[in-house]
């Protein structure tokens, strides 16, 4: 049977058999890699990808992904969904995984593995990556700082970008403004790699206006 996630992709006529069955070939050869990010190599947009299995409603929520991976028990995601509700109550709104972080119940490594699993998104390192302000600019470079974005790679054929909290309105707006035939490819990094390569690169007081 074939994977799940392709089914849902071809019934949503987001790709062709063909595509999948050339997705999964690949990923005989790159098994490291999901097969949303495959296929977005293969020039499918990203936004499309991961807008459809989120409307489609059949990601594992990032809690059970953290109790499946043994990272925590079934009692404190009740416990911590219980404190997320009475923090929406008094309209504030936080990420699971990120009050799981301030609760010092997960670390940011879990946070991110688990963020990767739930988006199908690689995770990259930016230890010791220095933030070139001509990369930044290859999709504003205030737009860029606005949502917290380090840009990796800029090519005539795609740019390559990592972020710490990804968002599909975010994945819509910069795929519409690139230039036809270009694509764009999201990596998710931890929040403190980013904020350090952004304050090595921008006055910390001047940046924080967006």
């Amino acid at each position: 049977m074939k994977n799940n996630i392709g089914q849902i992709l071809i019934t949503k006529k987001i790709i062709t058999e063909a595509q999948l069955d050339a997705a999964l070939e690949r990923k005989k050869t790159e098994p490291q890699k999901y097969l949303v990010q495959i296929l977005c190599e293969m020039g499918i947009p990203q936004s499309k990808l991961i807008g459809t299995l989120y409307y489609s409603n059949k990601r594992k929520p990032v809690g059970q992904i953290l109790v499946d991976l043994n990272i925590i028990s079934t009692d404190q995601l009740h416990e911590v969904l219980i404190e997320q509700k009475k923090l929406r109550e008094r309209r504030i709104r936080k990420p699971l995984a990120t009050l799981l972080v301030d609760m010092r119940l997960i670390n940011e490594d879990s946070y991110v593995n688990a963020l990767s699993v739930h988006f199908s998104m690689p995770v990259v390192s930016l230890t010791n990556f220095k933030v070139a302000e001509t990369l930044q600019k290859a999709i504003g470079e205030q737009y860029a700082l606005r949502h917290r974005i380090v840009v990796l790679e800029d090519s005539p054929q795609k740019v390559v970008v990592a972020l710490a909290e990804p968002h599909l309105f975010v994945f819509e707006e910069l795929e519409r403004g690139l230039p036809s035939g270009k694509q764009i490819l999201f990596c998710i990094a931890k929040s403190s790699e980013i904020e350090n390569c952004l304050d090595a690169r921008y006055d910390p007081f001047s940046r924080a206006r967006y």
